[in-house]
């Protein structure tokens, strides 16, 4: 009997899971989706047809224009299924689809396994709201981090809506907001001094932006966990760049990319990286 019922709830956390995954990756597919026509309404790219400018269209073939069926669309599957290329026109599809897909996926059951609700635990109506608040958070944060390493940009659009959110969330879930606002300030105003001092290649103001998010999601000392992870990633990333001869002392990277990576790790396993002793200084 005891056997018997440890199947059954082993069977019903692996389904909860399985199903959180695949929500996961059509959120995945979504972010893609956004991708592509923000990136077509900032004219950084031309769709295949005019008619398509406004995006008002049901999903299309990037190259011929022609609207894909409900089996084109399937996220993951579809892709390896067409062997990485257009059903309708044979054109290579970006490697970007299934990755930022699968990514999402992982996301989104990292979030549900930090409140605990693999297990089938209906969630409380706070948990509730603070689980919508954060798979807002985790959509946009993929998004900015596909867009900023395409294109070099951090839409306005997105990151005013994470302030924005991350501010109301303050607000309502934390008794006490000042070390919240003094993390937004000093993170941004850290990345505001590097913006100045490197003349605008260094840093982007849409990472001064990002990181006024990131103060008020995260909070003190999480902020500088996330700082430290974003700045050795990227110095690491452009080590190997430059070893592997892919980029030059001169080309610019995307930072966004690595100030989220700090972000996601400082919220997910903050607590456990403060606690060792050589980040003891910041407790």
């Amino acid at each position: 009997m005891f056997f018997g019922g440890f199947l059954l709830e082993l069977f019903m956390e692996l389904f909860i899971l399985i199903m959180i995954f695949l929500v996961g990756l059509c959120l995945g597919s979504f972010v893609n989706m956004l991708v592509y026509r923000t990136a077509v309404k900032y004219e950084l790219i031309s769709p295949p047809s005019p008619r398509l400018r406004k995006g008002e269209s049901r999903s299309f073939c990037d190259y011929c224009g022609k609207q894909l069926h409900w089996y084109e669309n399937i996220p993951v599957i579809s892709w390896f299924l067409q062997k990485g290329k257009s059903k309708c026109c044979h054109k290579k599809l970006p490697l970007q689809y299934p990755i930022v897909e699968l990514i999402t996926g992982g996301l989104m059951v990292l979030v549900f396994n930090k409140f605990n609700l693999l297990s089938g635990r209906f969630p409380l109506p706070i948990e509730l709201m603070q689980l919508f608040w954060l798979l807002l958070i985790v959509i946009l944060l993929v998004f900015l981090t596909v867009f900023d390493f395409k294109y070099m940009i951090l839409p306005d659009f997105a990151v005013i809506t994470l302030i924005t959110v991350s501010f109301l969330g303050v607000i309502f879930d934390e008794p006490n907001i000042i070390p919240y606002l003094v993390s937004a300030i000093v993170g941004s105003g850290f990345l505001l001094i590097l913006y100045l001092i490197t003349k605008k290649k260094g840093i982007g103001f849409g990472d001064v932006k990002l990181a006024i998010f990131m103060g008020l999601f995260l909070g003190w000392p999480k902020i500088i966990l996330a700082m430290y992870i974003s700045f050795i990633t990227g110095a690491v990333i452009g080590v190997i760049g430059i070893f592997l001869k892919k980029i030059n002392k001169k080309s610019q990277i995307a930072f966004g990319p690595f100030l989220i990576l700090g972000t996601v790790i400082a919220w997910l396993w903050g607590k456990q990286i403060l606690s060792l002793s050589v980040f003891q200084i910041f407790r």
